[in-house]
């Protein structure tokens, strides 16, 4: 799979291939650089006092147990510590009030934004360095590849149109992160690929997977691939067993003690639930939230969440987990007993609903005038079949993209979980092409590149337009153009007499009950979203009955927001502008 890379000509090459790396006008790069930086500045800074992600709260949650020092609390199998790591490391420096908490998040997610930025051009020089390596071996006077002006422009297009609009960088989640990760280990494999007799490259290798996996769980059995995809790529098995163990020892350096942590937490070896439970919710249609062991054959409830009152259904949480929504702080908790079991229909459901999803991510909008310009420059190629054999060569691109996207749609298939290895795909498949040598179809090949990359970042840049305004108003007057309104439901509550540490229930999405973190409350009951217009729709006696159940769990208020059209009764009391109500619940 591999060509001798260890003869002098080819170290020789590779010297000077390296010493003359230069990714085209330098103008150029500057000027991509000045978009994506601005580009993630505007989106970032647009939303800031919004939180997306319904996750978040729980990620925040953790941050804050590991800044008291709460290992019991902060030690979670279902969510990755690393971004949490991240929160809480800058909030210990900055320590912003719960007004810019928010903001600091946003600022949290460019500064990833940042870095991905960087280990994508790390991998992209990689990429241009593998492929004048093989011309400088390889001569060819028939074919020719794009050159590398043209892959640097197409390349940061990419970038900036899958960070903000396929993983949507303002968006509060650890996967800008995965995939800032998974770029600079492609980047390693590519080096290796040239470099295969580096020690340090391997440990770079091991060390990179391992906070991979700190951020997201399902870097963990993809680091076996990335790590298998190593191994091969070396070529001598005598040289590549120990520089493997290498990476490998380095990987569980990195990844043991939290593996540990958790593997003692929950009794037995796991390296995260997250997995697990995505999956039997998904093909065993079980609810993510208040499983009560109805559904036969997938376990007995450990310890479920209290239901307290029949019609709507009341679920009290109080004890014995914390964070601000316990029962999306630790949902393997909550769900201790479940099994899963193979369902086909099941399985055939999950595959189903992810079919739409990957028809949009390479057939729609942007993705479309990818697919289109690849099929043009094919044909034009002449190559046919042997295409394949073009592509051959970049195999450790396709398989460890092939293993993402395939474990995403066994269970769930989202744009900002694929983003990345969708990316690798594309980058692949251009890389392979090969048009024949000729001044005509150089200018064709030139025009069509040049004017995809146009379109991909008049798209991008087009699509921002609402989040450039709203950051310049906010920057050029100094007015804060964008409603805090969760800041100001924490506010409200505050003057209601509801204090820090004090207990509140909801009628309504607790997901996103973000005012509750910023007030340091705790929800300890709730009529969740699936049965809010059941409670609107029963009579008055059922609504007494129903409140007098959330005030017997301790929670000194309930709240709820847009609750229908005169619905609200004496009683309900209008949380200052916004959108929520509050009840005061008697002791």
């Amino acid at each position: 799979m591999t060509d001798n890379y260890d003869s002098n000509k080819s170290a020789r090459n590779e010297a000077n291939i390296s010493k003359k790396l230069d990714l085209g006008p330098r103008w150029l790069r500057i000027a991509f650089w000045v978009l994506i930086v601005l580009l993630g500045f505007v989106h970032a800074w647009a939303d800031r006092h919004y939180l997306v992600n319904a996750d978040t709260m729980s990620y925040l949650d953790v941050a804050d147990a590991y800044l008291r020092r709460d290992w019991q609390t902060a030690i979670n199998s279902y969510w990755g510590p690393l971004y949490s790591w991240l929160i809480a490391l800058t909030f210990l420096i900055v320590d912003p009030s719960p007004y810019w908490k928010f903001s600091v998040v946003h600022l949290i997610n460019f500064a990833i934004y940042i870095f991905g930025f960087l280990c994508f051009d790390f991998m992209i020089r990689e990429v241009v360095r593998f492929q004048r390596h093989r011309r400088s071996n390889r001569p060819s006077v028939q074919f020719v590849t794009l050159p590398d002006w043209q892959w640097l422009a197409f390349a940061y297009s990419l970038f900036i149109w899958s960070s903000l609009f396929l993983i949507t960088m303002p968006l509060e989640s650890p996967d800008l992160l995965v995939a800032s990760l998974v770029y600079m280990v492609v980047g390693l494999l590519l080096r290796i690929r040239q470099s295969p007799g580096s020690w340090a490259l391997f440990a770079f290798l091991g060390i990179a997977l391992g906070l991979g996996y700190l951020a997201k769980a399902v870097m963990f059995p993809l680091s076996l691939i990335f790590l298998a995809t190593s191994f091969l790529l070396v070529g001598s098995p005598k040289k590549a067993v120990p520089r493997f163990l290498l990476a490998l020892v380095l990987f569980a350096v990195v990844a043991g003690p939290f593996v540990a942590s958790i593997s003692r937490a929950k009794g037995r070896l796991t390296f995260g639930e997250s997995g697990r439970l995505n999956y039997t919710w998904s093909t065993n249609d079980i609810s993510q939230i208040h499983w009560q062991g109805e559904e036969p054959g997938n376990g007995v409830p450990a310890h479920a969440t209290r239901k307290i009152f029949a019609d709507p259904p009341i679920f009290e949480f109080a004890e014995p987990i914390g964070g601000t929504y316990p029962v999306w702080f630790d949902p393997t908790y909550w769900n201790e007993g479940i099994t899963s079991q193979f369902d086909l229909r099941g399985q055939l459901r999950a595959f189903g609903l992810g079919i739409p999803v990957y028809y949009e991510l390479f057939f729609g909008n942007v993705q479309f005038g990818l697919l289109l310009t690849l099929i043009t420059l094919f044909l034009l190629s002449g190559r046919r079949w042997r295409y394949l054999l073009d592509l051959a060569p970049y195999w450790f691109l396709i398989l460890p993209s092939i293993a993402g996207l395939a474990a995403y749609s066994i269970i769930s298939v989202q744009a900002r979980y694929t983003a990345p290895f969708l990316v690798l795909l594309w980058i692949a498949f251009f890389a392979g092409l090969r048009v024949p040598d000729s001044q005509e179809l150089r200018r064709v090949k030139t025009y069509i590149i040049t004017v995809l990359t146009i379109l991909i970042v008049f798209s991008v840049t087009g699509s921002s337009y609402r989040e450039t305004a709203v950051t310049l108003r906010s920057l050029v007057t100094d007015e804060d153009v964008t409603a805090h309104e969760q800041w100001q439901v924490a506010q409200g509550l505050t003057q209601l007499g509801i204090n820090e540490g004090d207990p509140v229930a909801v009628i309504g999405n607790s997901y996103r009950a973000f005012w509750a973190h910023l007030g340091g409350l705790k929800i300890v009951a709730e009529i969740d979203r699936r049965y809010v217009e059941r409670f609107w729709a029963a009579d008055s006696a059922v609504k007494s009955r129903a409140l007098e159940t959330l005030a017997s769990t301790g929670a000194k208020v309930v709240v709820v927001e847009r609750p229908p059209h005169g619905a609200v009764s004496t009683g309900w009391i209008r949380i200052g502008d916004t959108d929520f109500y509050a009840y005061r619940l008697a002791k």
